[in-house]
């Protein structure tokens, strides 16, 4: 740890994760949410219609949760359009925890229950 970072115990907690909150042009807009780390990598990818609602009813149950420093997302006007987007990040492996539609789906829960 460095002079200048803070102590783990010091940190914003997971439910001050910085970020921009935009809100829908339109009644049916989706949004493709990003989760990223302290460091800027990002750790999650996803589709909702409310990516708050979606972050307290599923992922902060998720073990990776903690390491959440903050979001962004973008609106589109399909929800077929931001799988589109979602489907093209999730091709470059660089969401360190999404698992789903990737060669490693089911891989991180076999390792959590010992499988």
């Amino acid at each position: 740890m460095t002079m200048t970072e803070a102590p783990a115990a010091t940190r914003p907690a997971p439910d001050t994760a910085r970020g921009t909150i935009v809100h829908p042009a339109g009644p049916n807009d989706v949004a493709v949410y990003r989760l990223f780390d302290r460091s800027g990598d990002l750790l999650y990818i996803g589709v909702s219609k409310d990516p708050v609602q979606r972050w307290s009813s599923e992922h902060r149950h998720n073990w990776w949760w903690p390491e959440v420093d903050h979001y962004e997302w973008v609106w589109f006007p399909s929800r077929a359009e931001a799988r589109d987007v979602e489907r093209k990040v999730l091709a470059t492996g660089m969401a360190k925890h999404n698992v789903h539609g990737t060669p490693q789906h089911g891989s991180n829960w076999k390792e959590k229950v010992g499988r």
